[in-house]
């Protein structure tokens, strides 16, 4: 989930250490993890928790709801009883989920969701790929370019990075495999992520990598075509007459 605006800074008194994400216990239930999110509102704006607020939102965003006013109404439809399974008395109002996504950290978020579908266990096969995120576009503002790690054991995107301004996919995709935990993981991905610094993240943190090498890297397929001799498929094809299978 992307950061809409930075919110101001907290007071002292407000000012709370956030610790890496963990991986969430096996009993853990969805709505354990999202208890454990450091919620950067100010007191004022603590109107409605935000476990509760993150719960209805990732329920409309399942029923379909794809922005903020969907998720407000969305919120808004829900009985007393079913509001009362969130903890709360009365649906929030369309200013309090401004102010609660403006303030909510997404990579936060996005690292301890990644942490609860992993379940503490092994990544095993990462993929790991750069996209622009659909519907993401908004006025004058640019659609989000987006690197993500999915883990195919568990068919879920386990981390993600959204790319600033001026930053490349290399660049962010060794930020988010920082944040990942590689031990055991096979990673995989296009041949721009076929770099030296991303090869050795991936080997110091316990894992391995299988990218793919074209062209614009010469002198690396060549050595790769050496090393594998007649059984590499890099090498060049040979020339002459060839003999028909019929």
């Amino acid at each position: 989930m992307a950061q809409m605006t930075e919110p101001a800074a907290p007071t002292t008194t407000e000012t709370a250490t956030r610790a890496e994400p963990t991986s969430a216990p096996a009993s853990a239930t969805l709505w354990d993890v999202l208890g454990t999110l450091v919620d950067r509102r100010g007191r004022k704006g603590r109107q409605y928790p935000l476990q509760a607020l993150l719960a209805i939102a990732l329920a409309a965003m399942l029923a379909g709801a794809n922005d903020l006013r969907a998720i407000f109404r969305w919120g808004r439809r829900l009985k007393p009883e079913a509001l009362a399974l969130f903890g709360l008395a009365k649906a929030p109002c369309h200013s309090q989920w401004f102010y609660f996504f403006r303030s909510l950290d997404g990579d936060a978020l996005a690292a301890t969701l990644g942490a609860f579908a992993l379940g503490g266990t092994e990544p095993g096969h990462l993929a790991i790929d750069g996209k622009t995120l659909k519907g993401s576009r908004r006025l004058d503002a640019k659609a989000l370019h987006v690197v993500s790690a999915f883990a195919t054991r568990v068919s879920a995107v386990v981390g993600d990075v959204v790319l600033e301004p001026g930053q490349n996919e290399i660049t962010a995709a060794l930020s988010l495999l920082k944040q990942l935990p590689l031990e055991g993981a096979i990673v995989t991905g296009d041949a721009i992520f076929c770099q030296r610094e991303i090869c050795r993240t991936i080997t110091d943190g316990g894992g391995d990598y299988a990218f793919v090498v074209k062209d614009n890297q010469p002198e690396l397929k060549a050595a790769i075509a050496e090393a594998f001799g007649e059984l590499s498929p890099l090498r060049a094809p040979a020339t002459g007459p060839r003999r028909s299978a019929a």
